[in-house]
């Protein structure tokens, strides 16, 4: 029976650096094949490996072109959505934007029917103690399973790409889903949580359009929001702004008094034509715009709730969904696309 094929892209980040200098090892396609092969043997054996190299940046310098770009490739060098093509793909990202490139990607490429998995590592591959082989070697065989999202694969968990957060700069376990839960476990055996896929009977398809005059702000006792709303009105009337989202307190609360009385901020965005979300700055958190009399202002001035989203799913849906100009922001809000958002009828916006 012939292994299953799994096509790597490598996008840079410290998995492919050099050890102990974090150098950017600047290698072609079959070196870095052949590096990877050398360091995680066990790569051959789980699949039939083919490596392309379109980037070598750290991930601090990846964006919403180069995602798109990404999105691209993995469709056509993949052969996502065709009868042939690979029977998964490999992402090898660094971890800083990891999940911001995961949540685009799972909105980007819609109805999956296989694996595209995001891994990179904490330590370079040639480091002593490097999460990097086993990272690599579960996101490869997690690549070759039917598993038809976009996920990240890291430490002993395998998470939905659009609800994960980085949460640690230094451990190991560096990601969480921290409103969802895992889709599965990396131990002595590979577990996936029951029920816990999404499928699609829908067709594949490439959706790559985006807009980014997205703007965040996150408040804090004390925040002039005069100071906010002034910007914010040259940004819209020069064309450079088109959504505000905002990370208020708990459940999405906000200051009315003083200073920091988001109203003001709230009227201009509204009279300029601009979408203000509201998120949440808590780790594990949801939206609930009824609770409070500054949620329930926010609601007068038509804010849109951001519900249990991550700030990362956040900001790449309403940069996905502005470039989707057949429903409006508050529209695609509104919507399930990728399992990043749960929608009831408690949580108000």
């Amino acid at each position: 029976m012939p292994k299953p094929s799994v096509l790597i892209i490598h996008t840079g980040g410290t998995l492919g650096m050099s050890a102990p200098h974090r150098a950017r090892l600047e290698l072609d396609e079959d070196a870095h094949l052949e590096r990877l092969i050398e360091r995680v043997p066990e790569l051959a054996e789980i699949a039939q490996i083919r490596l392309i190299a379109p980037y070598n940046r750290d991930s601090s310098d990846m964006g919403p072109g180069i995602w798109q770009e990404l999105a691209r490739t993995v469709v056509s060098e993949g052969g996502i959505g065709s009868e042939g093509g690979v029977d998964g793909v490999v992402i090898i990202h660094g971890t800083d934007t990891m999940s911001y490139a995961a949540s685009m990607l799972a909105f980007m490429l819609r109805n999956l029917d296989r694996p595209v998995v995001l891994t990179g590592s904490q330590r370079p591959l040639e480091a002593w103690r490097t999460d990097a082989r086993a990272n690599l070697a579960a996101a490869v065989e997690c690549a070759t399973l039917d598993l038809p999202e976009v996920v990240i694969v890291f430490g002993d968990l395998i998470l939905r790409g659009c609800r994960s957060s980085k949460i640690d700069a230094s451990s190991y376990n560096a990601f969480a889903a921290p409103t969802s839960g895992t889709l599965g476990r990396i131990g002595t055996d590979l577990t996936m949580s029951p029920g816990a896929l999404r499928r699609s009977e829908a067709p594949f398809a490439l959706v790559d359009g985006f807009d980014t005059r997205v703007l965040a702000v996150t408040l804090f006792p004390g925040i002039d929001t005069g100071m906010i709303a002034a910007d914010v009105r040259r940004a819209a009337a020069a064309g450079t702004l088109r959504a505000l989202v905002i990370r208020g307190f708990g459940v999405g609360n906000v200051p009315l008094g003083g200073l920091s009385d988001l109203r003001p901020l709230l009227a201009d965005a509204s009279g300029s034509g601009l979408d203000v979300i509201i998120g949440s700055q808590c780790y594990r958190s949801h939206t609930d715009l009824s609770l409070y009399p500054g949620g329930r202002a926010l609601v007068e001035a038509g804010a849109i709730a951001g519900r249990d989203m991550t700030f990362e799913a956040t900001i790449t849906k309403a940069m996905w969904a502005m470039g989707q100009p057949e429903d409006s922001l508050r529209g695609w809000f509104g919507r399930d696309l990728a399992g990043e958002v749960t929608i009831n009828e408690r949580i108000v916006g």
